[in-house]
């Protein structure tokens, strides 16, 4: 339970750092020592620290002074307070900042490690919590979307802004929207805007807000959606879609954070962290001279490519599953999926990503009523398989005739070798047959004489 955990040591007595060390080391904790402010503030920076103990006084700032700082820096790490001083005072003042405990010198050693290990693996238990909502919002096993997930783990309690890349379908608004529930402006309001649907004319003022009378073809609330969403987070999808005018208007605002509504002259101030997607490649569009550069540099400070379906084709099962189950809830059925079907849908190239695979899979769940899902209920989907580059040079060229073809024509040919294979299987014995293949015996014989099969 502790292998992994590690824990910064903030005290400028250095022989009392290398007791507590010593003992937590005995628990497999890894330990990092520091005797200032800023020595314990750099590590914070730039190692994983799983809590902090903390003297109350350093020699070039105060415990309170270091606490506020990392709790900037982030709010999820955990932090016991120690002091030589029995104040009743500094204690409040610590815990309201965010200290989870706070203990006297001189310490009993086993309390105090007692207490990290309870804090840590309280942590440990919350980031279980995050990982099986993640899992709940995306259902993924990929290696790819764990390391994204990972990476967005260790910013979720900052105000970096976050730029989002990925073809259309593939999640971008339901990351966001992830992303702003983990943050600790959850209680605040996400407010999102297609700035590609969005006329330019109608853009300025959703954004920067509108004073009436100031426009002529539509009607617009005062307060725009950036000055609206303060306190919490706007997502800008389809950025690269704005102009130059509105890409400088922006740029200000995450600048000055401020926001001049328009037919007014005076800025309002803005508290608010940006999200922005698109399926443009804006280091492109910088490069062409299309998109400000400054304002590139500002809205990835953290950047995110959600791969397309086809490169984690591992993910889709688990997906499909997922889906499968929330669909029977809404639709109070109890309907499963077989392997094959299962398979052709992997195969698929998804050139529409999640988004054209929710809409196969629901409206294959609408018309079948109970049972399995089998590769002849996919014909409904009329979705037709593409072949990528990669099947085209490597694939064999039956395999590559399978995908190319039209579903229901693949699905019949796919039926025909089954109920054969079935048949040699069993000499020739239609019930037996039918049972291998999980369908009644007259629809089997139908299918045999449909495909003109010889028993």
């Amino acid at each position: 339970m502790t292998k992994n955990l590690s824990v910064l040591i903030v005290d400028d007595e250095v022989q009392l750092c290398k007791l507590i060390a010593r003992k937590l080391k005995k628990t497999d904790v890894i330990t990092y020592l520091a005797h200032s402010g800023n020595e314990a503030l750099s590590i914070v920076k730039t190692q994983h620290v799983d809590a902090v103990i903390l003297d109350y006084m350093l020699p070039d700032m105060t415990g309170l002074d270091v606490l506020k700082k990392i709790q900037k820096m982030n709010k999820r790490i955990p932090v016991v307070m120690l002091t030589a001083f029995s104040n009743v005072e500094s204690a409040v003042s610590a815990m309201k900042l965010g200290a989870v405990d706070y203990l006297n010198k001189p310490m009993d050693l086993e309390e105090l490690k007692n207490i990290v290990l309870k804090i840590c693996n309280q942590k440990s238990n919350e980031n279980k919590t995050i990982e099986k909502e993640v899992r709940d919002t995306f259902a993924f096993q990929s290696n790819k979307m764990k390391k994204i997930i990972d990476l967005l783990k260790q910013v979720s309690e900052t105000d970096a802004s976050i730029l989002i890349l990925g073809e259309s379908g593939v999640g971008k608004t339901t990351l966001a929207k992830w992303i702003h529930e983990q943050s600790n402006r959850k209680k605040g309001p996400l407010l999102a805007i297609n700035c590609a649907t969005t006329p330019e004319f109608l853009l300025e003022g959703e954004l920067f807000g509108n004073q009436q009378g100031t426009a002529s073809e539509a009607n617009h609330t005062e307060s725009g959606k950036i000055a609206a969403s303060s306190g919490g987070t706007i997502f800008l999808d389809e950025i690269g879609e704005i102009s130059p005018n509105m890409q400088a208007k922006l740029l200000n605002v995450i600048e000055n954070k401020q926001v001049m509504q328009l037919g007014k002259k005076d800025y309002q101030s803005v508290d608010v962290r940006i999200i922005t997607a698109t399926n443009k490649n804006l280091k492109e569009l910088v490069k062409n001279r299309i998109f400000r550069e400054d304002l590139y540099y500002r809205l990835n400070l953290i950047e995110i490519e959600i791969p397309p379906l086809r490169e984690r084709k591992e993910d889709i099962p688990i997906f499909i599953e997922h889906q499968i189950s929330l669909l029977n809830s809404k639709y109070n059925k109890d309907l499963k999926i077989d392997r094959k079907s299962m398979t052709i849908f992997q195969n698929h190239y998804w050139p529409g990503n999640i988004r054209e695979l929710l809409n196969a899979l629901e409206r294959v769940h609408i018309l079948k009523r109970f049972g399995t899902i089998l590769p002849e209920d996919l014909v409904h989907t009329s979705f037709q398989f593409e072949p990528t580059d990669d099947d085209a040079s490597t694939n064999h060229a039956d395999n590559h005739n399978f995908l190319s073809g039209n579903l229901p024509q693949i699905l019949e040919e796919v039926e025909e070798k089954m109920i054969k294979q079935a048949l040699e299987e069993t000499n020739g014995n239609q019930t037996k047959a039918a049972e291998k293949l999980g369908i009644a015996r007259h629809t089997l014989i139908y299918k045999v004489k449909k495909f003109g099969l010889k028993i």
